[in-house]
């Protein structure tokens, strides 16, 4: 089952109003509906943030912000669909929701040596073969709504304090693992591990294996559309992750 533009719209929605009532930072919603011709929209507070950086305390900020979104309730696995249960995934095993938001091995069906992540760096098979069964483990394990995309255009600053995490459009439940690997992709393991004491977790070899299935995802994605230099940031990270298991 898939879920429509729309109905992730209202999803978002709902993911803030219970993050506001948590009293974490995040826009807070003030209308949401459909217009005369159909179309979604939704009335939020601005937050503009000071166009500086987060300090330390910032990504602790971060951290605790997930940590409340991470204890929300919910069921099933994957991007998250319309039902009488607020935040419920669309799949209903923990491989067959990863699918639904990343195209990743080994749960895309195609062999490791057509992925564009080895194509363009083959030293990395041998490594990530021996992987497979962890990986598939990790897919597997305790699940919690995630927000999936944590890039720098998602976070206002205010004097280096978190202002506001946007954009909960991607959100999907999965391994919390999942935020902190995003984390790591965009904004480095540095800031990953301080957003994980925020939110008392630890980047231990989960977040890292975790960090195999963007990376796989983020090679395909560029492939797809012809941008070498995100080919090479992918395989860079797929590099990191593998250097951070034992």
């Amino acid at each position: 089952m898939t879920t429509s533009v729309e109905a992730r719209f209202f999803l978002q929605a709902e993911i803030m109003r219970a993050l506001t009532r948590a009293g974490v930072p995040v826009p807070e919603i003030l209308d949401v509906g459909r217009l005369p011709d159909g179309r979604t929209f939704s009335l939020e507070t601005f937050v503009a943030g000071d166009g500086g950086g987060p300090s330390v305390a910032g990504w602790a900020d971060l951290g605790r912000t997930l940590k409340a979104l991470h204890t929300l309730p919910h069921s099933g696995s994957g991007l998250l669909r319309e039902g009488t249960e607020r935040f419920r995934g669309t799949a209903r095993d923990a491989a067959t929701g990863l699918l639904t938001r990343l195209k990743t091995w080994p749960f895309d069906g195609r062999p490791l040596e057509a992925q564009p992540l080895i194509q363009h760096a083959p030293d990395l098979t041998a490594a990530i073969t021996a992987l497979e069964p962890e990986l598939w483990q990790v897919a597997k394990l305790p699940s919690a709504v995630c927000h999936t995309d944590l890039h720098g255009g998602q976070f206002r600053w205010q004097g280096g304090r978190l202002a506001a995490l946007l954009d909960f459009g991607d959100a999907a439940i999965g391994p919390p693992d999942w935020d902190l690997a995003s984390a790591a992709y965009f904004n480095g393991w540095c800031a990953a591990e301080q957003i994980a004491h925020g939110a008392s977790l630890r980047c231990d070899p989960p977040v890292a294996l975790f960090g195999l299935f963007l990376a796989f995802h983020r090679a395909g994605r560029a492939a797809e559309q012809g941008g070498p230099r995100r080919i090479a940031e992918a395989v860079a990270f797929a590099r990191s992750c593998l250097n951070r298991l034992p």
